[in-house]
């Protein structure tokens, strides 16, 4: 009888398990990894509930949502005490920590619950930032995880600078993501959108379809698109995504699309599931944030031939050399971000070339998947 080799487990661990990149992040890695050599669950705490939870668990993951352990800032004890119990219990060989320098924690737990293999993920840029207090505690955090993790991995360059130091030992695992699905285009869908959205036919679309929190920069968005009515009074705007529990930001942002007149020619989506239907409906995306680790929105967007404007703070690590990216300071107005918007064409890129791109600049899934599964191998420390 063959013998039966067990499987690693792998623990996956973020905040929330909503819209956002990084849940996205880790359901490109789970769909392409090895299911025969790993088994891979997932520890949501912050939340209750999730619509991506039935995705997960078809790809064969436990999900444990922990709505009562959002406390990592307030009772770090408890904390830290809550996840040891739950990886020693599970018997977990890996656990990866995608909780920025709140990984700290997550793998310090890990490492007093016997993991093997203790992985911090930055996903962000914005690790130092705050009050002299909030900095001291960032630069402990950054000391736990030197010590306790036992392989640091960031989505870009700039991204593992601004968490580790910019002599930290970090690799860089690019988030990459299924070329395929944004290149195909479903033209009953695409209509049925533009049905759904009453968007006439002939119109250009700009969108800024995003999480709606602050760093997205949204009313700068607005602004820019009050610009382009100037120009062309039929233009489109489409705005929206995933609302966090506060949501302060889309009264605001509606209020200022309200002020300036804007209502008629503006679109809110709300969440939405399949995305790449809505790259193809558009001619630009306006990426104006106020600070990105490496989002996936700009990358999906040049696997389906969409341009973009993004602001100069995001990393230049987006840019595949597609020529569809654009940066642009946000000291610029929102008149000069109007007028190169208007000036770009929309237009297709060939799949080969495409392909190579992403090839070349390693945001292709199977290539990063076969590196990240030799970090849960214990091959990259």
């Amino acid at each position: 009888m063959k013998n039966m080799v067990r499987k690693i487990k792998v623990l996956e661990v973020l905040y929330g398990l909503g819209y956002g990149g990084i849940r996205a992040c880790i359901q490109n890695y789970i769909s392409n990894i090895n299911k025969d050599e790993f088994k891979v669950d997932v520890y949501a705490y912050g939340v209750s509930e999730s619509p991506f939870k039935d995705q997960f668990e078809r790809m064969g993951c436990h999900v444990h949502m922990d709505p009562a352990n959002d406390i990592a800032d307030k009772h770090i004890i408890l904390f830290i005490w809550k996840l040891y119990r739950f990886i020693k219990q599970g018997g977990y060989d890996v656990v990866h920590a995608h909780c920025n320098l709140i990984s700290a924690w997550v793998t310090l737990a890990a490492m007093i619950a016997g993991a093997r293999i203790r992985i911090s993920h930055s996903h962000s840029t914005a690790h130092l930032s705050g009050s002299r207090m909030q900095l001291i505690w960032s630069l402990l955090r950054r000391g736990v995880i030197s010590c306790t993790a036992t392989t640091q991995l960031a989505c870009g360059r700039l991204a593992g600078e601004t968490m580790y130091g910019r002599r930290g030992h970090f690799y860089v695992l690019p988030n990459g993501i299924t070329i395929d699905r944004f290149m195909s285009r479903d033209e009953n869908r695409i209509r049925e959108l533009r049905e759904k959205l009453n968007i006439p036919e002939g119109v250009k679309v700009y969108a800024n379809v995003t999480r709606m929190d602050p760093p997205k920069n949204h009313i700068f968005a607005v602004d820019v698109f009050h610009e382009i009515h100037k120009i062309d009074p039929t233009a489109i705007f489409i705005y929206g995504g995933v609302i966090p529990p506060v949501q302060s930001t889309v009264d605001v942002v509606q209020a200022r699309i309200k002020a300036l007149g804007l209502e008629p020619f503006t679109r809110y989506t709300g969440p939405i599931m399949d995305i790449e239907h809505l790259y193809h409906l558009s001619d630009l995306w306006i990426y104006c944030s106020l600070h990105e680790g490496l989002p996936y929105g700009p990358i999906e967007l040049q696997a389906a031939s969409v341009p973009c404007l993004a602001s100069d703070v995001i990393t230049k690590e987006i840019d595949l050399g597609l020529g569809m990216v654009k940066f642009l300071s946000l000291d610029e107005s929102p008149k000069t971000w109007a007028m190169a918007a208007v000036e770009t064409k929309k237009q297709t890129i060939g799949n080969d070339k495409i392909k190579h791109a992403f090839m070349e600049n390693n945001f292709c899934i199977q290539t990063n998947v076969s590196m990240l599964e030799k970090v849960y191998r214990g091959k990259l420390k």
